[in-house]
């Protein structure tokens, strides 16, 4: 179950590293397999603490049984101070800035083809009035989310596009359904 745990736990927190959260199936799966371990572990410990002969494989495989919970607490902790979405975008803002520069410079009608820029794929890059914006690929479920980089302040509003200002020059862009 072990395995099971850290496999929900690391797509749970791959979903909540990207703006408006990953892959729509994805998410499904993580959240799944995380409520079918609990659902299994919770009745096993049960048994094993309500039985005289399961308390001592408690006690002996301890580490074994601690691991479960403590590896969910994590996962919540993280999730609950958003440190997945933080931490990406951290460690990919410096070359995010440098694509959106290149972009904001670059002619209006220029073509871009889908790459990964720093640790996030995206795609739909374009130009903007004083800046440059782009989706993350594969993110939300009927809407999808990107970056957009304004200096200028807020992007110009379209229909169906929504910002969210994040830091400095940053948006969460949200391309509505």
């Amino acid at each position: 179950m072990i395995p099971l745990i850290a496999l929900a736990g690391l797509i749970i927190l791959n979903d909540w590293s990207m703006p408006g959260g990953g892959p729509f199936a994805l998410a499904m799966l993580g959240s799944t397999l995380a409520f079918g371990t609990v659902v299994v572990w919770i009745p096993r410990f049960v048994v094993a603490l309500l039985r005289s002969d399961g308390r001592p494989g408690l006690r002996r495989h301890w580490i074994r049984w601690a691991s479960a919970p403590l590896m969910g607490a994590a996962v919540i902790g993280l999730v609950y101070f958003d440190l997945p979405f933080t931490t990406r975008f951290a460690l990919s803002e410096a070359n995010l800035e440098r694509f959106a520069q290149t972009i904001a410079s670059g002619p209006e009608s220029a073509e871009h083809a889908d790459q990964w820029v720093g640790l996030y794929p995206l795609t739909s890059i374009e130009r903007i009035e004083g800046g440059a914006r782009f989706l993350v690929s594969g993110t939300g479920f009927l809407n999808e989310y990107g970056f957009a980089w304004s200096p200028k302040g807020l992007p110009p509003d379209e229909s169906h596009t929504g910002y969210t200002h994040l830091q400095g020059p940053w948006y969460i862009w949200e391309s509505r359904w």
